[in-house]
């Protein structure tokens, strides 16, 4: 069925490193701001990477505006501490001398889930407020996505009733709130990243911490040829580039021409094993899945690309599954009915099918 990417109000995206994930969420933010909502991306202190993908100076602990109607900020440990601190001592200039205090300050840094629970505390007020909608919150790596989520049990038994058991008795019910709250999962159409996301969806579904939102497998790698390309390709590769570059050696251009054997058996692997990487992940992961094509504008063009995009995200989310599957179905149809002529051979060669993108 369709997934409605403006109705929750906090939206967690989580990946394996490298997957794009803070492009995606970005590309997010653009596509609601787009639509008339007021999104606001929150990347945690000790990262730095909405600054270059907005392209913008600074962001600090309070919503900058990065353009385009959209707003970030970053909750570094000093200014969430104090932010904690006030709420108890009511007089921020008191607050920041007892958290810069050199002793406690080490004890802050070395203390577990110290950060993570006062990001999270912030992210629950800024989510009981009308200010922002939605609220992107671009988490780390999966491992410390699952710390957390589960950031109750890191304190169970360590503390009783008190200021910081309200404080995780709020996030976690935030968390666990499916109403409000949804995980996305980002990942890429490659063997690890799909084996951890498998293994991550596995484990979420267990402990049911939060609420599931969509698996968006990103940087799928372009087609260059169409059907009847590829098998042609295939064949040259299949039969063997030896001879076809000792007779082109006569005419002087034997190299072009392995070279481009070579690169076309290369895209000729990637597109077939993107292929079978975003199968699996479909059979194993049972989320609405968003494909979206590798795009090489990202680093000339960011902020044009990025909204571009966020569109698709969203374009793909509303559309149904079963509307998807079967606009699949009528295009592997046509790609049969253009290789009738083909060998057999031939078609098991070039089984090379290109990834579903809604």
């Amino acid at each position: 069925m369709p997934f409605d990417p403006h109705q929750h109000r906090v939206q967690l995206f989580t990946g394996k490193g490298g997957v794009g994930k803070s492009s995606v969420v970005a590309a997010h933010a653009l596509a609601c701001a787009g639509a008339g909502l007021r999104p606001l991306v929150i990347e945690l202190g000790h990262r730095a990477t909405m600054e270059s993908i907005f392209g913008v100076r600074s962001i600090g602990y309070e919503p900058t505006d990065v353009g385009d109607g959209v707003r970030a900020c970053n909750l570094a440990l000093e200014d969430a501490l104090i932010d904690y601190v006030r709420e108890q001592v009511k007089v921020r200039a008191i607050a920041r001398r007892v958290v810069t205090q050199p002793t406690l300050r080490r004890f802050f840094e070395a203390a577990p889930a110290v950060n993570e629970v006062v990001a999270l505390r912030r992210i629950a007020k800024l989510a009981d407020t009308d200010d922002f909608h939605p609220i992107l919150v671009d988490l780390d790596a999966t491992g410390h996505a699952l710390m957390f989520l589960g950031l109750a049990d890191v304190f169970e038994g360590l503390v009783g009733a008190g200021p910081l058991q309200a404080i995780l008795d709020a996030t976690t019910s935030l968390l666990r709130d499916e109403a409000r709250t949804v995980l996305h999962l980002v990942t890429l159409p490659a063997e690890l990243p799909a084996r951890e996301t498998r293994e991550l969806y596995t484990r979420l579904v267990a402990e049911r911490r939060v609420g599931l939102g969509a698996l968006v497998i990103n940087r799928v790698p372009a087609q260059s040829f169409d059907e009847d390309e590829l098998a042609e390709v295939a064949r040259f590769v299949a039969e063997g580039s030896d001879r076809t570059v000792a007779a082109s050696l006569a005419d002087g251009f034997s190299n072009g021409l392995a070279r481009d054997l070579a690169l076309a058996e290369r895209e000729v692997r990637q597109v077939r094993h993107a292929h079978d990487q975003i199968e699996a992940l479909r059979r194993d992961v049972d989320l609405p899945t968003v494909i979206l094509r590798e795009r090489p504008a990202l680093r000339r063009e960011p902020r044009t690309t990025l909204t571009q995009l966020g569109r698709e995200l969203e374009r793909q989310l509303r559309t149904d599954e079963s509307e998807r599957a079967a606009g699949d179905t009528r295009k592997r149809d046509s790609n049969e009915t253009k290789r009738a002529g083909h060998d057999d051979t031939n078609d098991v060669i070039v089984d090379a099918k290109e990834p579903r993108d809604g």
